[in-house]
């Protein structure tokens, strides 16, 4: 479900002089040491007031951000890496690379030639022309001439599969991990990389995130943490995956679940996916 390459904190610490953001970011890590978070202060933080609105608008912000694949919104997963401060969980959230060249191939799957060279201008288009099964042969052989109405049809499944394929995923490359680390205000202790199973929209309502998958736990095993956070209709179930790094074993048994439920949120999110059908 997930693909992350990560410079890491320890990677980051061994890259030369570092900048005031840098140095600020690495010495989260020795708070950390110092202090580590705990659960009971995870879960407080994330069952705060604060922490509930910042998770209820990771949610939201899922929703508004779908895409449509073959009549189904598609929510996309976001992530990032997060700190505690003062009690406060706060949510730094990372691009993903390819979630924007999916925005492109549905602006441009009516001009094959002009969503060939667009998809091989880059090593992460590259990669999802290569692994949209038949993308790369469909594309040319219509850039090549007038393109039949079967070719038509079957562009919009391929570039349907790709969205619902690529856009259910997160992941961070170290380029971006780098910007993002110069581009914030690190404050407080580290508390791991985090990310979002955001509720699936099925016809004119929504259903629960999925649960952790394997590979998020192998992920937290080689994070440290891998906090995931499951939409639910009636609230939110965070996973606190640290324990799977200490036993190494991808057992979500072992995780710790903190779970926030309102009788409010479903009418609100109700809201949110007729305004975004309503586009």
């Amino acid at each position: 479900m997930l693909g992350v390459f990560l410079l890491g904190i320890t990677v980051a610490a061994s890259s030369g002089a570092q900048s005031e953001r840098r140095e600020r970011y690495l010495a989260l890590a020795q708070a950390t040491l110092q202090k580590p978070v705990t659960n009971d202060e995870l879960r407080a933080a994330i069952l705060s007031p604060a922490g509930v609105e910042s998770i209820r608008a990771l949610f939201e912000r899922s929703i508004s951000e779908s895409l449509d694949a073959g009549g189904t919104l598609v929510t996309p997963e976001l992530g990032g890496e997060s700190t505690l401060d003062g009690g406060r969980l706060i949510l730094v959230s990372y691009p993903d690379p390819v979630h924007p060249i999916l925005r492109e191939m549905v602006a441009l799957r009516g001009e094959p030639a002009r969503l060939l060279a667009f998809l091989e201008s880059t090593p992460d288009g590259s990669e999802v022309l290569k692994g949209s099964g038949g993308l790369n042969a469909l594309l040319y052989q219509m850039s090549r001439g007038t393109p039949t109405e079967q070719q038509i049809a079957l562009l919009a499944r391929v570039t349907d599969s790709a969205v619902a394929a690529y856009f259910k995923t997160w992941r961070a490359d170290p380029k971006i991990q780098a910007r993002m680390i110069e581009a914030t205000e690190w404050r407080g202790r580290y508390a791991g990389f985090w990310h979002i199973h955001p509720p699936r929209l099925r016809g004119k309502g929504f259903e629960s995130g999925i649960e952790p998958s394997l590979e998020d736990m192998q992920n937290a095993i080689d994070l440290g943490q891998f906090l995931t956070l499951v939409f639910q209709p009636d609230g939110f179930d965070a996973y606190d995956l640290s324990p799977l790094a200490q036993t190494r074993t991808p057992d979500l048994a072992r995780a710790r679940v903190v779970s926030y439920g309102s009788p409010d949120w479903m009418l609100y999110f109700e809201g949110v996916v007729r305004a975004r059908r309503g586009r």
